[in-house]
């Protein structure tokens, strides 16, 4: 906890009784020493309890205290926020004027939450302190899932009187705002998609099944079950959403696909809607979008020192072609944004043809698959050679005619940028093969292939450091000098899983000599491999065990993501 001035909070807390003059002057020289805030320094040597920190603080700071019991809350004002963030910090907004939100908090000081409200709602925020028990009164009464279910039981379809604001920027996608009067379902889906979008949700699936609705989250590659919804409730919000991405409402038997753009708070967000008919009604699909993620540099993917430097030789060069491999949900369009990003340059003409576009990136001329309209990737790719690019940036290699023209682009004088379905580096110039490229175009085309894979990574929060058995090292196949590795228990801050973010495990084959001269005599994916390696190629099982040594991942995920691989 850091305050606005650590010495006058310091003779602040020994003026008041919480210390006495030696505590007060060791605490001092600690938090000097280790430039770190005095109220981290009490904490971390239990010197003060975070109870009595707390109530320090707040009296040092002037914040002031309600009763929640005799202050009338406005229902819409406390729905400006979810259940889940009000559960989470207990906290809930109970007033606002003039673009100010009175907060009731059980810690006024916790920055995090602080923040969270902010972003969420777009406004300043006043924290006040309040009892726990009040707060958590409040929150049953005013934001339970279940009192927003219940409201959405004998609504039907006249939630679509006043479906809130869309302005249409294109005839595929829409801008939403929730408006603060919306009808119980549109609030309810706004309660949902604001929560998916602060906790770093990747997809939202509503589900319906035998007797419930079921609402859950793909966060960190894991789908987590949220929420248990009646049944009766799920064609509204169904509807709801296809109404948001502006789909056909009435049409219930057939697969839809829509998007919107959505404003969570002050954070704006692309949304990716498909519907799919099943036994127990209509499911939908949300994939959330943030624009931050095109903005990733590769020093933010997590490579290895020796991979990024031998990528971004590869980026220089004039021409050649890079792969990026890997499983679906491997993290294979970031990565490509991400080497687009270090090309992206006034002087250089870069062109991508993708399905769909994910990300919009200023300064690369983005291109979107149309097969309605007779554009596919091959008929893309044509036209674009007529486009003079110095860099072509193809979304997925599919087929035999796409990977000729990327190959013959990249043999022109074009550094080509794509993507393949293979498990290994190794396997990509096997699968290239078998979509009948010659080898003798292949050997001279490929610069590298940088095969990855997404593992989560440890809650620095919650983190622990644990003793391994010799067990557990035969089992895992650690080395014999790994004596110590971390594990996390799950804190609130990674929602109770241990778990908070994810990181990339590589191997980057290089295209060397030896590697061209085994493609042109056609070896098997294993014997390329072995070669790479030889050379001093790390697997991403390998690499993968570097990241658990170094205590940002477990053993588990990295088995995880990559069963099959480890001999």
């Amino acid at each position: 906890m850091e305050t606005r001035n650590d010495n006058d909070f310091g003779q602040y807390l020994h003026a008041n009784g919480y210390l006495d003059e030696a505590g007060l002057a060791m605490v001092s020289e600690l938090a000097l020493k280790d430039e770190k805030p005095i109220g981290d320094v009490l904490l971390r040597t239990g010197m003060l309890e975070k109870a009595h920190l707390s109530e320090a603080l707040r009296s040092y700071l002037g914040i002031q205290a309600v009763k929640l019991t005799r202050v009338i809350i406005d229902p819409a004002v406390a729905g400006l926020i979810s259940e889940e963030i009000a559960c989470r910090y207990t906290l809930i907004p109970f007033e606002r004027n003039s673009g100010v939100l009175k907060v009731a908090m059980s810690d006024p000081t916790h920055e995090r939450a602080l923040r969270d409200v902010r972003m969420l709602t777009g406004l300043e925020v006043e924290p006040l302190y309040a009892a726990k028990d009040e707060i958590d009164a409040a929150i049953r009464q005013y934001l339970t899932v279940e009192q927003s279910v219940a409201r959405l039981a004998d609504i039907g379809d006249s939630v679509f009187e006043n479906p809130g604001v869309w302005s249409t920027e294109s005839s595929k996608t829409l801008e939403f705002e929730f408006q603060e009067d919306e009808a119980p379902t549109l609030k309810f889906v706004n309660s949902i998609l604001q929560e998916a979008v602060l906790q770093g949700v990747s997809d939202i699936h509503w589900e319906p099944r035998k007797n419930l609705f079921v609402v859950r989250y793909r966060i960190d590659g894991k789908l987590i079950k949220k929420h248990d919804l009646a049944l009766k409730a799920a064609r509204s919000i169904v509807s709801s959403l296809k109404v948001m991405a502006q789909m056909d409402v009435a049409e219930r038997r057939f697969p839809q696909d829509g998007r919107m753009t959505y404003n969570a708070g002050v954070r704006r967000v692309d949304l990716r809607m498909s519907s799919m008919p099943t036994v127990y009604g209509e499911k939908v699909v949300v994939r959330i979008l943030d624009p931050e993620m095109a903005q990733r540099s590769l020093d933010s993917l997590g490579m290895r020192q020796e991979v990024r430097t031998g990528v971004q030789a590869l980026l220089k060069r004039p021409n050649g072609l890079i792969l990026v491999v890997g499983p679906t949900g491997s993290g294979k369009t970031t990565t490509l944004y991400a080497l687009l990003r270090e090309l992206n340059a006034e002087e250089q003409n870069i062109i991508s043809i993708e399905d769909p576009v994910e990300y919009q990136l200023s300064g690369v001329n983005q291109v979107q698959v149309n097969l309605p309209a007779g554009l596919s990737f091959p008929v893309g790719l044509k036209y674009i050679l007529r486009q003079d690019p110095d860099v072509i940036m193809i979304g997925e290699i599919r087929d035999e005619e796409t990977a000729r023209i990327a190959i013959t682009a990249s043999l022109t004088g074009h550094l080509v940028l794509s993507t393949l379905h293979t498990n290994t580096a190794a396997e990509a110039l096997a699968r290239l093969i078998d979509m009948r490229v010659e080898p003798y175009l292949l050997a001279s085309a490929v610069s590298g292939v940088l095969s990855q894979r997404l593992v989560r990574r440890l809650c620095e929060h919650c983190k622990t450091q644990y003793k391994i058995s010799e067990a557990e090292k035969r089992a895992f196949r650690l080395p014999v000098s790994i004596n110590y590795l971390y594990r996390s228990v799950g804190c609130p801050e990674c929602l109770g899983t241990g778990y908070r973010g994810r990181i990339g495990i590589h191997e980057f084959l290089l295209y060397s000599q030896e590697i061209k001269e085994l493609v042109l005599s056609v070896q098997n994916a294993r014997d390329i491999e072995q070669q790479a390696m030889v050379s001093g190629m790390i697997t991403v099982s390998e690499d993968g065990f570097l990241k658990v040594r170094q205590g940002l991942t477990t053993v588990e995920e990295v088995l995880r993501v990559t069963s099959g691989h480890l001999e």
